[in-house]
């Protein structure tokens, strides 16, 4: 299945990504002839894992190694991780096992560090005496009492003076006069309702202030802050448009078939750091933001963020950038056609990953936010628009890497086959959201033979060429 609409599984959250498609029948094109190589194992053996050399552990804690015992974190830049299996010498095996599933860097030890300042031992300088000899300290030694010193003269006292009689009359009537002038001016001053003209000084600093400032503010011009790009700007000019061709990730097919759900594990687990540096390549060229998804094989249904999954479909949840692989329908071709199974399984993976980057650029959920405002119709249009563009992305990474996948004999012949009869007319219940199998055919193409993601912008595509 190569479709994954994404979906809003609530506010502000990006949901799931794909309705499954049947596509045609398991018997697909014919089978390889018996000179054809396949890397794949035989029907009903497990694939051999590569063998790793075995990892120390027992000293992997950082509370138990020393900053000098431990060796220095190696350098990794992207998912390109230095000593990788995928991109180191064949004939150097690794020191340690690495995931593809994160290129995260190995923890960092930790240096502790006591406080700033610490405590001086012992107490003060020594302490002199009265005399300024020293003193031994004792919790009980005091300075003797200083004396207090008398006045001269003796103990006589003087008789204090009496204020005369006449004076303090003089005094009393002054005061009374002084407070009934003050009286008789307060009264003047509030006894009026009505304001006269002689009240127009104290009016106008009202006005003044008033007016003045309010004027000038307005007609002063504000600064503007920079508007951001709309939905549309997003999903029409996105930087994605002008990143060129991509590089080759170098990788080959990874050779495990889905013969049991860890075998399955093991493909996507080789076949996602392909993409993840082939693509931070691209995004770092015209600097978008670039993190490593993951993928995850599923029986059965399975509970996500972006809801549940049933295993009649491979998704892309946004909310965990996660892509969700079904294995009974890897497994369900790989009995019927092994070869056409390859060609389906690269096919849909390329493709779910391609949401991820929409996911990356803002293109997944400016055009989310744009079909909500659409008439119903319109609503499919635009999910056609998106999942188109994703399968373009998809093939625009399998054209990259041709060389050394290698896409050409049967693989190519039942990869062509594939998107030739992959689409809407072919889903059960048929939901016109995923493109009719002439647009998916074209698309496909398109981005396979260009090896550009600009030549995937479907948002700007007539309406003809998103059936």
């Amino acid at each position: 299945m190569t479709g994954a609409q994404a979906g809003a599984s609530g506010a502000g959250q990006v949901g799931p990504s794909s309705r499954g498609q049947s596509g045609p029948p398991r018997q697909g094109p014919p089978q390889s002839g018996p000179g054809s190589q396949s890397p794949w194992a035989a029907p009903g053996q497990p694939p051999q894992q590569p063998q790793q050399r075995p990892t120390d552990r027992s000293a992997s804690s950082a509370w138990q190694t020393s900053p000098q015992q431990s060796a220095p974190p190696r350098q990794q830049s992207g998912p390109l991780s230095e000593g990788s299996y995928l991109w180191g010498s064949a004939n150097q095996p690794p020191q340690q096992p690495v995931s593809p599933w994160s290129n995260a860097l190995p923890p960092q030890q930790q240096q502790q560090r006591g406080p700033r300042h610490a405590a001086a031992p012992g107490g003060g300088p020594n302490q002199l005496g009265p005399m300024g000899q020293p003193v031994q300290q004792s919790p009980n030694w005091q300075y003797p009492p200083i004396p207090i010193p008398q006045p001269p003269g003796g103990a006589r006292r003087r008789k204090p003076r009496k204020t005369p009689l006449g004076l303090l009359i003089g005094l009393v009537v002054l005061a009374v006069l002084i407070v009934g002038t003050g009286i008789t001016l307060l009264v003047r001053n509030t006894g009026k309702d009505t304001p006269t003209a002689n009240t127009t000084p104290t009016t106008q600093p009202s006005e003044t202030p008033s007016s003045s400032p309010s004027e000038s503010p307005s007609s002063a011009p504000t600064p503007s802050t920079p508007r951001g790009p709309t939905v549309d700007e997003v999903v029409k000019a996105s930087r994605l448009y002008s990143i060129g061709p991509v590089a080759a990730s170098k990788c080959v097919e990874p050779p495990y078939a889905p013969v049991n759900v860890p075998a399955a594990q093991v493909y996507y687990n080789h076949l996602l750091p392909c993409l993840n540096h082939s693509w931070w390549l691209a995004l770092k060229k015209v600097n978008l933001p670039y993190r490593n998804p993951k993928a995850l094989v599923y029986v059965g249904k399975l509970a996500t963020p972006c809801g549940v999954q049933r295993s009649v479909r491979a998704s892309y949840c946004g909310v965990n950038e996660t892509i969700y692989v079904p294995f009974a329908i890897d497994n369900a071709y790989y009995r019927s056609n092994p070869v056409y199974a390859r060609a389906l399984m690269l096919n849909t993976f390329a493709h779910e990953y391609g949401h991820h980057v929409q996911k990356l650029t803002g293109i997944l959920a400016a055009s989310l936010s744009r079909q909500q405002n659409l008439a119903p119709n319109l609503k499919l249009q635009e999910s056609r628009r998106r999942e188109l563009q994703a399968t373009c992305l998809g093939a625009v990474y399998l054209g990259a890497n041709a060389a050394f996948t290698p896409m050409r004999g049967p693989l190519l012949d039942s990869w062509k086959f594939l998107i030739a009869h992959t689409g809407d007319d072919y889903s059960r219940p048929r939901i016109h959201d995923h493109g009719n199998r002439v647009s998916n055919y074209q698309w496909s193409i398109t981005g396979f033979n260009s090896k550009k993601p600009n030549s995937c912008n479907t948002f700007t595509a007539a309406d003809i060429r998103v059936n």
